[in-house]
């Protein structure tokens, strides 16, 4: 009897788990909100697709330079996410900013005039990641694009940028500043404040950040400008100004520049160059990085002094 009593007990009981169980997803698929704990938060449903660079377009003598960074845990962390240089308070960032500008170096000293051509910036929300993707090549309207800066705000909104970017252009004083993107984006709250992570989403934060270039037709003034900024872009403040733009320094000045800038002409030739200016062929390539005697019509080469 005690056996029989036993089975009965376990053969209702299982009946009962079936039963349940297809009441509750019988439930879910007529349309009924099943219950708080049935739900899968969205933070673990959320899926992020990260822009493939091999489908990036480049021109001839483009470059692509590009990096992430992870606000994950950092104090401040949606402060962090429009680090894309150095954060003031605490010197944490991607050095975005910082990585272009020696991007644009390299196209320099390829004999080219440089710009950015594109700039493209993605934010995992869940992940707290932040990947970028800078097209760099020649310029195509003759100035050289030597600098890029940017200053932005989480949560501050346009007037919090706007009110920085004077003082960043002064530290480009003498050359024509030009915005070439507006990042603003509303990105979803996974995480406090301080870096600790949420049980499921939270409303969100907006991310903006003024992105310019600095450019000159005025080959002279390019070394003098890129001494003071580098310089700016070491420079560490206290924790207190860390939403302010960085101070303008005092401009150097460069008694004799290193080099002279030639444009090369139709028919010339890189052993005629060479001559005119009473330099071996082998002390011009060495100064461009050339690595064979092709030039090109409209290329500009630094003539060492």
């Amino acid at each position: 009897m005690i056996r029989v009593y036993n089975f009965k007990i376990f053969f209702f009981s299982l009946i009962y788990l079936i039963t349940n169980q297809l009441f509750s997803q019988l439930s879910y698929t007529s349309g009924t909100e099943p219950s708080d704990s049935t739900k899968i938060p969205e933070i673990y449903s959320f899926r992020f697709k990260k822009i493939n660079r091999d489908t990036i377009s480049l021109g001839i003598n483009d470059i692509l330079v590009c990096d992430s960074f992870c606000a994950q845990g950092i104090p401040y962390t949606y402060d962090a996410l429009h680090s894309f240089n150095a954060r003031r308070m605490d010197r944490f960032g991607g050095y975005l900013n910082v990585k272009i500008n020696k991007g644009l170096e390299e196209i320099r000293n390829k004999g080219f005039h440089s710009d950015i051509k594109n700039l493209y910036i993605q934010i995992n929300p869940v992940t707290l990641k932040v990947y970028w993707f800078a097209v760099l090549g020649p310029s195509t309207d003759g100035k050289s694009y030597v600098r890029v800066d940017s200053r932005g705000s989480a949560g501050g909104g346009l007037s919090a940028v706007s009110k920085q970017l004077p003082r960043m252009h002064r530290i480009y004083d003498g050359m024509s500043a030009h915005k070439f993107l507006e990042f603003n984006e509303n990105v979803r709250v996974y995480y406090d404040w301080n870096g600790n992570q949420l049980c499921d989403f939270k409303g969100s934060v907006n991310i903006r950040q003024h992105f310019y270039k600095y450019g000159t037709f005025d080959a002279s003034k390019i070394e003098s400008v890129l001494i003071d900024s580098s310089h700016t872009e070491e420079n560490k403040v206290s924790a207190t100004e860390y939403t302010i733009s960085q101070p303008k320094l005092q401009v150097k000045t460069v008694t004799k520049p290193r080099y002279k800038y030639y444009k090369v002409k139709s028919g010339e030739s890189l052993s005629g160059i060479a001559a005119k200016y009473h330099i071996s062929v082998s002390q011009l390539k060495k100064t461009n990085n050339l690595r064979s005697n092709t030039i090109q019509i409209g290329q500009i080469l630094k003539i060492p002094n």
